[in-house]
């Protein structure tokens, strides 16, 4: 089963250091969106932005654009839409704020989606629905995220061995005493049953392994089929159990009118349906879903009037589901729907790095520095302890440049540099700015000849912002600066651990005897004030920035020692 794929564009012309995402034009505010006479057009635009979202929070962030359908369209007085509030808000777990920041820009409107964190451990990603279902008494709920994270992680440690030992419900049910386990044993003895009688009532009702279905009215094979892929994941991850189409709510045997063609081609459509289910195996025998199929005779005065379906689903050693699961990724230049294999890959498979981890890779990587050891910051007095706890803290009062040695260097190489850098700097009371000879290389993408350096500007009160000088101009190179800003946005965020809203914008000078050439674009995107650094998050945001520089071990030693020691001589001045 192929997984979906959106008609959404990936905005090239941005040229932002983001992703932005474009889904064309949307009629915005609650009554206009009331007055669509569209309906299925309103749903296909709710859909698309709640795509566009999901994919996004899943990608580290970014920027869904819509074009306003509507003229007249204001968002301070008309707002967005209910529909669209309510679909937010359900993907969000209600912490819309949080994730989101809106923001009408002229004749388009924007929506800044903050990367996916959650407050449960291990829930790496965000998910529409996870389109694995379970019974609870008489009824068919769908996992939530939560849910079907902690069962993913029972079947994977048990890897389908859990259910090495099949259930043997007692042959005859108990006279005195009525439990769920009566229920099972009388729908087994019905499903063996040879022959029914039409109104004849049944002994037994729903329960956790008895679902009822009537269905006499017609369109049976269709609605059969509907009902097949959460009834079956259902079963399968809840001991098993017996589906009957054919008898009414009030427990008669009605059944359906077939031919012998029908049922056939029935029978077919079930075991294709069950069979084109999504199924994810942790076990090395990789069983099928085993199922029996009958049709049980119905008979009216002597004669033959219908047919019941009755259906038996065995327990499942390892994962059934409905569909693909609903989640949604950025992946060829294009918003996909995951794959089952692909979602299951990123809840319980991939394990970002967490907070302690990177903390005790910082510790180690630095305490092997020889550069460190001899930094007076080094003979502090439990400087180790508070390493582990420390969120490094930003310079405070001044203007600091990093690394030393190369930024003097850079300088000395290259004529006007130091005056158009001081120039830029003219402003900035306080903060950090982070040489490299090219941040591309250092974050794991080419280099590019044509770059003198690039350098990262931290400082309260405005977002990271990253320079690129350049030997001459290239429009080409507009792209490598927002390749560079994108990944190092993406990289703070799921390496790092950054928790924050984060962007990164660019500014892309060309360093020339004749003339000192800005060559950034003013025209893309204006962020929320949300995206400022405080000094809280430069602290988290430095620290980020430094569990990605010791991830790529290509860096020198003597570049890691300089930032990591202007860190901790801030820390303990």
């Amino acid at each position: 089963m192929a997984a979906g794929k959106m008609n959404i564009a990936i905005d090239m012309e941005a040229n932002c250091g983001d992703l932005v995402l474009s889904v064309g034009r949307i009629t915005l505010g609650e009554k206009n969106r009331k007055k669509m006479k569209n309906c299925q057009l309103r749903r296909e635009q709710n859909k698309k932005v709640l795509h566009c979202m999901n994919a996004l929070l899943n990608f580290g962030g970014g920027v869904i654009k819509a074009e306003i359908e509507n003229e007249d369209y204001s968002y301070q007085k008309d707002g967005l839409g209910l529909d669209l509030e309510t679909s937010f808000r359900n993907l969000l777990s209600s912490f819309t704020r949080n994730f989101l920041d809106f923001r009408q820009q002229g004749r388009y409107f924007l929506i800044f989606v903050k990367s996916w964190s959650s407050a449960i451990p291990g829930l790496w990603i965000a998910s529409l629905c996870t389109n694995l279902y379970y019974r609870d008494t008489t009824s068919v709920l769908v996992m939530s995220a939560s849910d079907a994270l902690k069962f993913l992680k029972e079947r994977k440690e048990s890897r389908g061995k859990w259910n090495s030992e099949p259930r043997f419900p007692p042959k005859r049910a108990k006279t005195d005493i009525q439990e769920d386990e009566n229920v099972e044993i009388l729908a087994a003895d019905f499903f063996n049953r040879k022959q029914l009688t039409y109104k004849e009532e049944i002994t037994f009702t729903e329960s956790t392994h008895v679902e009822i279905k009537d269905f006499s009215t017609g369109k049976f094979v269709q609605r059969t089929k509907e009902i097949l892929p959460k009834n079956v994941s259902a079963f399968a991850h809840t001991e098993g159990g017996y589906l009957f189409i054919g008898l009414n709510d009030d427990k008669q045997i009605i059944g359906f009118k077939a031919k012998k063609d029908d049922l056939i081609k029935l029978e077919k459509e079930i075991e294709s349906s069950i069979r084109e289910l999504p199924v994810h195996h942790f076990c090395m025998e990789k069983r099928k879903i085993n199922y029996l199929c009958k049709f049980l005779e119905v008979y009216d005065d002597g004669g033959l009037c219908g047919y019941v379906c009755a259906l038996k689903i065995e327990q499942f050693c390892c994962v059934v589901f409905a569909r693909e699961p609903s989640s949604w990724h950025v992946k060829d230049n294009c918003v996909k729907q995951m794959t089952a294999e692909e979602w299951i890959q990123q809840m319980v498979d991939a394990d970002p790095i967490s907070s302690r981890h990177c903390e005790e890779e910082t510790l180690q990587r630095c305490m092997s520095s020889p550069l460190l050891h001899s930094s007076p910051v080094y003979k502090h007095e439990n400087w180790e302890c508070h390493l582990q706890n420390c969120h490094f803290s930003v310079p405070s009062g001044k203007m600091t440049y990093t690394p030393e040695t190369l930024y003097k260097e850079l300088f000395l190489q290259h004529e006007g540099l130091e005056e158009l850098i001081f120039k830029e700097m003219d402003s900035v009371s306080q903060g950090t700015l982070i040489f490299s000879r090219s941040w591309s290389l250092d974050l794991g993408l080419q280099e590019n000849q044509n770059v003198i350096c690039d350098a990262l500007l931290i400082v309260e009160h405005s977002p990271p912002v990253l320079y690129t000088f350049l030997r001459e101009p290239n429009a080409e190179l507009k792209r490598y600066s927002a390749q560079t800003a994108l990944t190092l946005k993406q990289k703070l965020v799921k390496i790092g651990g950054y928790n924050g809203k984060v962007c990164v914008p660019r500014k892309v000078f060309c360093l020339s005897p004749e003339n000192n050439a800005d060559l950034s674009d003013n025209s893309g995107l204006l962020y929320p004030k949300s995206y400022n650094l405080t000094t809280k998050t430069m602290e988290d945001l430095l620290r980020a920035l430094l569990i990605v520089l010791l991830r790529h071990r290509s860096l020198s030693k003597q570049f890691i020692s300089e930032i990591f020691s202007l860190f901790l001589d801030n820390k303990y001045q």
